[in-house]
């Protein structure tokens, strides 16, 4: 028999390094990232904004020109209305006259 004790070693098992699942996440840069995103949504927003309010300008002095071309029109319309109703009341008079001298001349 052998007096010899065997003993073996149980295999060396190392445990696996495991990584900070954190390593990789910078709150300072994310914060930078995220500002940054911020600033360039204001930017476009406020590009947007000032592209809309140029144009609804140009809209309001079409608009505004319009509407004083329109009265413009009206009064002219108005003064043509006057100047037509002068004239008809001067021709109506005229008529008048002729006619109350023809029935005064006949001796009707």
């Amino acid at each position: 028999m052998s007096t010899k004790t065997e003993t073996k070693d149980a295999p060396k098992t190392e445990m696996p390094k495991l990584d900070n699942p954190f390593a990789g996440f910078d709150p300072m840069s994310a914060w930078t990232h995220g500002q940054q995103a911020m600033h360039q949504l204001v930017a476009d927003a406020m590009q947007r904004m000032t592209s809309f309010a140029d144009d609804f300008a140009a809209l309001e002095a079409q608009m505004f020109a319009r509407a004083q071309g329109a009265v413009a029109n009206w009064s002219q319309l108005a003064h043509d209305a006057i100047a037509y109703s002068a004239q008809l009341s001067l021709q109506a008079r005229k008529i008048g006259l002729e006619t109350a001298r023809k029935f005064g001349t006949t001796g009707v």
